[in-house]
């Protein structure tokens, strides 16, 4: 009887296994639930580059549209207007990384299996690593900036100003969240461009995306610990409410260590506080030139086995007519718990 069997040298098999990788590295990435291949995601997707050559991919970063349109009595042809739009481009880069065992006698030794580990260990690598590129970009220095100054609501573009004029009250508020959303959506009577919300079920929603010390103040609010008592608005079936800790007016509140924190910031250099980012369409974009690969190594006469992952890939913070084009920062004191 005839037998079908793939070899683990065998092209189709390093294709579907790379596949797999590719799939389980990108859901385990936190950033993954607000990546999308289009322009209504917060984070833009593209992989034409991975099908095709070239080192460079641009995206059409997409305006709102502010034409008054026409009404009864009025004829549409020739009153028809062009999308707004401009050209972002990213140049690709290589991210790889690899591990290694010491011979037969240590793959002998352990408990486990050190080749099955060293690929789950490239792949938990892998997507850590989106994550990192992805926080870099989001918080390359913010040209929008909100934050409290003795409990004044305050917008600014540079960030020592910010930061100086923060004490140690002025944490992260419901009334706080609000009004950046409601500036946000303006673009400060289109000082810039409003940050185009993400449409969930009819529903227009916002991310910010804070520390947990900052997430803790906001839990500990009285205001905003009695909306979660009554009511909870959330719409679980999005990817972009998964690991969301609340919504309040339309903002949907993530938390991640990964968020900047501070110990120096109020007039005195001793105030504990956090960088928070307001996220809306298109407020990153990420092109993929080749996606996550293993390749397996054998050294010394095969004694020794390697494991090498590579990508190819780059993200930005979109940034037009001189600011961030889909995103606003909020800077905040806060308690300072992760690191007392």
């Amino acid at each position: 009887m005839a037998k079908t069997a793939f070899a683990t040298g065998n092209a189709l098999t390093k294709k579907l296994w790379d596949e797999s990788l590719f799939r389980d590295a990108v859901k385990a990435s936190y950033f993954s639930k607000f990546m999308g291949d289009n322009s209504d995601a917060l984070v833009h997707v593209k992989n034409e580059l991975t099908k095709s050559k070239g080192d460079n991919i641009t995206f059409g970063i997409r305006m709102r549209e502010t034409g008054a349109g026409v009404t009864s009595g009025q004829t549409l042809e020739g009153n028809e207007a062009k999308l707004t739009s401009y050209n972002y481009s990213l140049s690709l880069e290589t991210y790889a990384h690899g591990v290694r065992d010491a011979g037969p006698l240590d793959r002998q030794r352990a408990m486990f299996s050190i080749d099955t580990e060293s690929v789950l260990t490239l792949k938990d690598w892998g997507s850590e690593k989106t994550d990192t590129l992805c926080f870099d970009a989001i918080n390359v220095a913010p040209t929008t900036i909100f934050y409290l100054a003795s409990g004044t609501f305050s917008k600014t573009g540079t960030v020592a100003t910010a930061t100086a004029a923060i004490a140690a009250t002025d944490k992260i508020t419901p009334s706080m969240i609000t009004k950046v959303k409601t500036w946000a959506n303006t673009g400060g009577n289109r000082g810039q461009t409003p940050l185009r919300p993400i449409l969930i079920n009819g529903k227009k929603y916002f991310v910010l995306l804070v520390h947990p010390d900052v997430m803790a103040d906001l839990k500990l609010d009285s205001t905003f610990a009695q909306a979660r008592r009554e009511a909870l608005d959330r719409g679980k079936d999005n990817p972009i409410f998964t690991g969301s800790e609340a919504v309040w007016d339309g903002v949907v509140v993530h938390e991640h260590e990964n968020m900047p924190i501070a110990t120096n910031w109020g007039a005195a250099a001793t105030v504990a506080g956090s960088k928070a980012v307001l996220m809306g369409a298109q407020s990153l974009v990420w092109a993929w030139g080749k996606r996550p690969s293993v390749v397996a190594e054998e050294f010394d006469f095969k004694r020794e086995h390697g494991y090498g992952w590579e990508i190819m890939a780059a993200v930005g913070k979109p940034v037009f007519n001189g600011f961030d084009y889909g995103s606003v920062a909020v800077y905040v004191a806060r308690t300072k718990i992760s690191d007392m």
